[in-house]
Formats: C-alpha cells, structure tokens, sequence
C-alpha cells in the first residue's frame, strides 16, 4: 500500500473515531502491529464502524457531527462506500448545506480531497427519506459544482481529479449556461486535442 493510501487511511480513521466520539459510542479494537499495514485488516475496521455510525440513531443536537461526517466523506478510499456517511449527513444536515461543504473541498482541498469531495457529491443525489430537512434540489449549486469542476478541471493537471471530475461534468455546450460554455469547450479541447 502506497504512502497516499495510508495518509487517506489515516486521516479516513480519525474522522470515523470522531464520528463514533460525538454518538458516544466505542469503537472497535483498531488493526495493529502488523495489521496495521495490511490494507484488509484495516477496510475490515472502517467498513464496520462505518456501518455503526448507519445503524446508530442521530442525537437531538447533532451539529457536532456535519464536520466529521463531511471528512469520512471525503476520506472514504471506496468510492462505493462513500454514500454510507453521505446518507446520515443528508438525512441531518439537508442537502444543501452538505453539498456547501463539498464545494469548499473542491475549492480549497488537496488532490485528494478534491477526489473525495467528488466522489461524495456524487452521492448527494441520492434520496433520504425520515429527514427533517426536505428535498431541496439546490439548482444553483449544481451551477457552481459545474462552473467550479470546469475550473478545477483546466487548472489541477492530476490524472485522478481530472478523472474523477470529467464523470460528473456536463460537457454539452448547449446544456450549460453561455456564460460556462467557453469552459466546457477549454475541457473538450484538453480531453479531445486535434
């Protein structure tokens, strides 16, 4: 396992104990020694709190929660997982408040950061339901994701943002806004040179 995948481990594990802090619940024993190194033994751990942190119910006051959750959404190395700390935040928090912060890691993020925070706004369609917050189709962020991922795609040379972001783009010029389509045709231009 490379030094990236443990930095993302790490940071993926704290935000997982803080999430499981703030539930007061307790988490499992953490993989060590050799373990420790052994990407199996640690996925076995973060899936099964991440499945904790599903099944345990929301407290009253959970503002304590939307930071660490946000980060366990960004820092979840499968992306297929990523959904298993989206659902609970969009269930709390409403969807335009989660997808703000995603936005802010796309802005502001590492490399990294910037894959997390796509791969979470994916998930940020997905319909919850038993929350309190409604259905908010939040229109104008979807703008800005686009404006922003256009931007962030011309701009970050990196083989896994560009990746990851040229998946969730609109790259019809005459679905975007006039003011996004000189964009959308920079990033044709890059993805299809002539």
């Amino acid at each position: 396992m490379d030094e990236v995948r443990f930095e993302r481990y790490d940071r993926y594990e704290r935000s997982l104990v803080d999430v499981l802090n703030a539930l007061n619940l307790t988490a499992p024993l953490t993989p060590s020694g050799d373990e420790r190194n052994d990407p199996r033994a640690r996925r076995h751990w973060q899936c099964s709190v991440a499945l904790m942190i599903m099944r345990e119910a929301v407290p009253p006051q959970p503002e304590e929660l939307f930071e660490p959750l946000m980060l366990a959404a960004v820092y979840e190395p499968d992306p297929s997982h990523t959904q298993r700390h989206i659902r609970p935040a969009l269930a709390v928090f409403g969807r335009r408040r989660v997808q703000t912060r995603l936005l802010e890691y796309l802005r502001t993020g590492t490399d990294y950061e910037i894959i997390g925070a796509a791969d979470a706004w994916y998930c940020t369609y997905l319909r919850v339901t038993g929350g309190d917050t409604g259905d908010d189709p939040c229109t104008d962020l979807r703008h800005a994701f686009q404006e922003t991922g256009l931007r962030i795609f011309l701009a970050n040379d990196h083989p896994g943002v560009r990746g990851r972001l040229i998946t969730l783009l609109n790259l019809r010029a005459e679905e975007n806004p006039p003011e996004l389509r000189q964009l959308v045709s920079d990033v044709l231009r890059t993805v299809f040179p002539s």
